[in-house]
């Protein structure tokens, strides 16, 4: 058994238990009781994914609704900083987490903002709220773009996106990436369009007076950039010089005006590879360049006239404004997942400066799209766009859910965690091959004695709730502190 396999193994069942655990202390939903919904909030240029699902819920008197902010900074901090003085600004009462105590409030729904259990407190991870009984949603921000092994990792075997009452998705195509990848069957995913789009149903949002200013009248390019990622030691994103060419010569281009729009983490990423400094001195210099770094990204999304994107959380977003995309590509090219690949394959496409400059040549100048008419239609194959919104649709799913929830059979949901529970700790593949990695850990860094416990506890219901703990600690140890070959 390969070390991939082995902890796959251990991954699915542990998440089968856990979840398991969860089912047996679900918080159910009382006779005319309010659902009571947490909305856990940490980064501001997630909000477009909330904004109309929040808006809905809070004047739909099924629900009650609370705003909790968490900007603590455990792993993420740029992304993270400005969150209590967006909500502050959108005028959205919120409650700080360490003034809040979720297990007293007992909410029936928390929606969690990123799939990535580190960006929160230990207490706040997905496995000890599912483990509560709370229902964890989780709506993906547009991350679900690229499908190397490092991506799949990402997106499909966390514990969020396993542990999930229910993820809504942006395309029904989607879907079977979760199923073919997730630990957990998927099955708790749904497509009903994306919150994000919703948008697009109502008056766009105004242009920044500033920028408006500074155009006086003349077409505006949006130039949206990742920040510089690596993978594997090989870098995914394009090449900073690209950039660095494109802010050189924009300033021969009188007649065009151009945002910069850089992720929150850019420069934060950049000072790791070269100066940041004389990068912002190339935005400076050039006259019909403004650089954007407002919390809310829509109201330059919508507004421009022209489009520069490189692989970005609002690769799709930006084809459903309607308006000419370029897709910068990196080198070399990043997989992505076959609906994405599908609409941007219909983009225009750059893989230097000289190739955006001629963009702007023959698109931004000439005010034409020939691309225009495959790529709506692309983008309309993959989206669903109903009448609804996707926030309509996605509170009356979580309605109808609960009110028509069943309670699962407690005698069948503990034969499933004693078969995942029997999965790890009684498997004779699995302990062998651990021996033969490692004959003298076995006790130490698995801790069999506690799996004997957890298997007992199983057969005996009310010892198993003070034991996950014990055993999720169990697992750490061992999936972080052997050093498993790679073969």
């Amino acid at each position: 058994m390969t070390y991939k396999t082995l902890i796959n193994k251990i991954d699915m069942a542990s998440l089968q238990v856990i979840s398991g655990i969860g089912k047996i202390n679900r918080i159910k939903l009382l006779n005319n009781e309010k659902i009571r919904v947490i909305f856990l909030f940490q980064s501001s240029s997630f909000w477009p994914s909330w904004d109309s699902v929040w808006e809905l819920m809070s004047r739909n008197n099924r629900f009650e609704v609370k705003m909790v902010l968490c900007d603590i900074p455990v792993k993420e901090k740029t992304q993270f900083e400005n969150s209590a003085q967006f909500l502050s600004d959108s005028d959205i009462d919120y409650t700080h987490i360490n003034d809040f105590n979720i297990d007293d409030y007992k909410p029936h729904i928390i929606f969690l903002h990123t799939p990535y259990d580190g960006h929160r407190p230990r207490s706040l991870y997905s496995k000890n709220l599912c483990i509560k009984g709370y229902r964890i949603i989780y709506i993906p921000y547009g991350i679900e773009i690229s499908d190397i092994e490092k991506a799949r990792s990402d997106h499909f075997h966390g514990g969020v996106t396993n542990l999930a009452w229910r993820i809504y998705t942006f395309s029904p195509d989607i879907i079977p990436y979760y199923k073919m990848f997730s630990l957990t069957s998927g099955e708790m995913v749904k497509a009903f369009g994306h919150p994000k789009f919703d948008s697009y149903k109502k008056p766009p949002l105004e242009m920044p007076q500033e920028i408006k200013d500074q155009a006086k009248g003349r077409p505006i390019l949006l130039m949206k950039v990742h920040f510089p990622k690596k993978v594997a030691g090989k870098f995914i994103t394009p090449s900073i010089s690209i950039y660095k060419k494109f802010l050189s010569e924009i300033s021969k281009y009188n007649n065009i005006f151009c945002i910069f729009m850089p992720h929150p983490k850019f420069y934060e990423q950049l000072g790791k590879f070269e100066s940041v400094h004389k990068f912002q001195a190339l935005i400076k210099n050039a006259h019909n360049v403004i650089e954007y770094t407002g919390d809310d990204y829509r109201p330059v999304l919508m507004n421009a006239d022209f489009h520069v994107i490189d692989r970005s959380a609002l690769m799709i977003e930006a084809g459903v404004t309607g308006r000419p995309v370029l897709y910068v590509e990196a080198n070399p090219e990043e997989k992505m997942t076959l609906p994405v690949e599908q609409i941007i394959s219909k983009y225009y496409r750059a893989k230097n400066a000289d190739d955006i400059l001629r963009y702007v040549d023959q698109v931004a100048m000439m005010g034409e799209d020939p691309l225009k008419e495959e790529r709506m239609e692309a983008v309309s194959a993959i989206l669903p766009f109903e009448k609804s919104t996707a926030a309509d649709l996605i509170v009356a799913d979580i309605i109808n859910s609960l009110d028509n929830e069943q309670q699962d059979d407690g005698d069948q949901v503990f034969e499933s965690i004693r078969e995942y529970a029997d999965e790890i700790f009684m498997n004779d593949e699995i302990i062998a091959a651990i021996a033969n990695h490692h004959k003298n850990s076995i006790k130490n860094h698995l801790s069999y004695r506690l799996g004997q416990e957890i298997v007992q506890a199983a057969k005996a219901p009310k010892q198993l709730f003070s034991l996950p703990k014990r055993m999720l600690s169990a697992y750490r140890d061992f999936k972080n502190n052997i050093p498993f070959n790679s073969e």
